[in-house]
């Protein structure tokens, strides 16, 4: 077996699937971390059954849900499981009505941003104690207003509208333009987190961690229309994958699901990349190195965030080094 020990979110359908498959093949340990436990089940036996590789493992986690998470993180511990690879993949798309976490946030900033914050600053210990390690934080392409999606432009204008409603409005919700702005989140997190752990000095010769940001581009197929109207739904899910096939060569952005599961993997695992850190690779590069959107950068509007997270989840100096 590879020395190699991944966690990925959400990886029983669409781009984590394929990504926990790619790293099944390649030998490695794969924790497949989600809510519906049936469907990590079932994406585990067809993994093992294809690959031949006994070290695939369901676990159930709700990134939804702070208790569900920290509970997590503790049975991480007690098991002693050697993680030293964490794919921040899971993401939700609400479009119908506001809907709110157990927590009080709206549901795709506290899954798609919250998350995956507590998440990852609760085992940052166990990843430095199996360093070298490594961290991927899946963004969209949507996050940067330059490229035409056919979504609305990030745009909030304080952080309590953004936990409340996803936009700016506290009173106004509108589910796409929350999942925008939770993937600006998701870089203005990849880039602070590598800032935080560099200023911290929490590296040196024998401990060693990279983050970086990784984007599919549009796939189809990838369950994030699961909220849609039947017909887009059905669109989505049955006649643009095989689109999404014969237009992959000619338009880098539009990918089917095993193509960006299989670069995601890469980025996870390429030895070339294994002293890079805090950079993004997006797929209209073909997922080679390149700038993110212009406010991804913006320092303090990613210190605001971090610590307008650290309150929102209660994360305290026991749970992490980095507050």
């Amino acid at each position: 077996m590879s020395k190699q020990s991944v966690l990925i979110t959400g990886g029983n359908s669409g781009i984590g699937y394929e990504c926990a498959l790619e790293l099944a093949k390649q030998g490695c340990q794969v924790f497949i971390a989600s809510r519906d436990k049936e469907a990590s089940k079932k994406a585990v036996e067809k993994i093992t059954q294809e690959t031949k590789n006994k070290f695939v493992v369901a676990m159930e986690l709700d990134l939804g849900c702070f208790t569900s998470i920290r509970r997590f993180a503790k049975e991480v511990e007690e098991k002693n499981l050697p993680i030293n690879t964490l794919i921040c993949n899971a993401a939700v798309q609400m479009n119908k009505t506001l809907s709110l976490s157990p927590d009080g946030y709206e549901l795709t900033f506290a899954v798609n941003h919250l998350g995956h914050f507590l998440l990852t600053n609760l085992l940052l210990k166990r990843l430095l104690a199996n360093s070298p390690a490594r961290i991927v934080v899946v963004a969209s392409g949507v996050h940067d207003p330059k490229l035409i999606t056919g979504m609305p432009k990030p745009f909030f204008s304080d952080l309590d509208s953004l936990a409340s409603t996803g936009g700016s409005d506290k009173n106004r919700y509108n589910g796409q333009l929350a999942y925008v702005n939770s993937k600006l989140c998701n870089l203005l997190f990849m880039y602070e987190l590598t800032r935080r752990i560099e200023k911290a000095k929490l590296l040196n010769g024998k401990k060693t961690i990279t983050i970086n940001g990784y984007e599919p581009g549009v796939v189809p197929g990838s369950g994030l229309a699961r909220d849609y109207p039947f017909i887009l739904r059905f669109m989505w899910e049955q006649v643009l994958p095989v689109l999404a096939y014969m237009l992959s060569p000619v338009f880098p952005m539009i990918n089917p699901a095993w193509k960006s599961g299989k670069a995601l993997a890469n980025i996870a695992m390429d030895t070339k990349l294994k002293q890079i850190s805090g950079k993004y690779f997006p797929s209209h590069t073909r997922w080679q190195e390149a700038s993110s959107s212009e406010a991804s950068y913006d320092l303090e509007l990613a210190n605001n965030l971090w610590q307008k997270s650290i309150d929102m989840t209660k994360l305290t100096k026991k749970d992490s080094p980095l507050v």
